[in-house]
């Protein structure tokens, strides 16, 4: 005896034939809970991929303040001395970079943090704010002057700019405030002295003051020569050895941190005697990039 099998949900036959009805794959419902499902993951993953994003600027960030370290250290090897801030013969114009630039084969992409506006890179093509009269008294197209957007400045005076002895890395190269060059037998700890790092590099150009400079310091307006905190409220530093480091902001600055007041110095001690004061809401907020 033939048997007899009932047709499936989804098949009908017809006489001898038989034919297929095909179901919607998903209801409007199911759809719409997927999408929902999606929609969470994309808000959860989102954030993860912008962290991981800013930590690989700052990896690019530290590499080139590297780079920067090995120029710094083949300019002391040559010359025994460090390169100095800035040039006032003719106005304002930062030494420090065109003097490490060619240590560095004519690279200027290095003296630039990714995570900071392009605004403040050494190109003309994005930062329209170059353009100085060198010490030699011709005007250069790529020279950094006092309002130019940078995002690295130099450790020029230490925590005092009138201390004598120098305490920083070594000033005005010229003109009135000039106290000679520092030479590489005056930094006594080169593991802990800085020399370079992230400065704010405001996109306001009123708000843009001596860029190039770093000093924790700095009682301006806009705070415009204090260590940037763009990286997670930390800043990348590099020290006259070479090798850098990214502590947070507020201890760089602090004037009741003993051990990070010694390291903007080059005789690595504290100098109590010097005071500042900091504006703590403002040392609080996130730097722009």
């Amino acid at each position: 005896m033939k048997r007899l099998c009932k047709p499936s949900e989804s098949e009908i036959f017809v006489g001898r034939r038989k034919r297929r009805v095909y179901r919607p794959a998903f209801t409007l419902i199911e759809l719409l809970v997927v999408i929902a499902i999606i929609s969470i993951l994309a808000a959860m993953l989102l954030p993860a991929l912008s962290r991981a994003k800013a930590k690989a600027r700052q990896v690019d960030c530290i590499n080139n303040l590297r780079q920067l370290g090995v120029a710094t250290v083949l300019y002391v090897g040559d010359y025994k001395q460090y390169p100095g801030n800035l040039s006032t013969a003719h106005g304002f114009y930062y030494v420090w970079p065109t003097r490490l630039l060619k240590e560095l084969g004519g690279n200027r992409k290095v003296f630039y943090c990714p995570s900071a506006p392009p605004s403040s890179a050494w190109d003309r093509k994005v930062n329209k704010t170059l353009g100085a009269i060198g010490p030699d008294g011709r005007f250069d197209l790529y020279g950094v002057g006092k309002h130019a957007h940078f995002s690295f400045g130099y450790n020029d005076w230490g925590l005092d700019l009138n201390h004598d002895p120098q305490l920083g890395l070594g000033g005005d190269i010229d003109g009135h405030a000039c106290k000679g060059p520092v030479i590489d037998s005056m930094v006594v700890s080169p593991a802990r002295m800085i020399m370079l790092g992230d400065v704010r590099a405001l996109k306001q150009g009123d708000q843009v003051n001596a860029n190039a400079d770093i000093d924790p310091t700095d009682n301006s307006a806009a705070h415009s020569q204090w260590p940037s905190n763009r990286h997670e409220y930390r800043t990348d530093l590099l020290f006259t050895d070479g090798h850098a480091e990214s502590p947070r902001r507020h201890d760089v600055i602090d004037p009741r941190n003993r051990d990070w007041r010694a390291r903007w110095n080059n005789d690595n001690q504290p100098h109590p005697e010097i005071t500042w004061r900091v504006d703590w809401a403002a040392e609080a907020k996130l730097d722009p990039q």
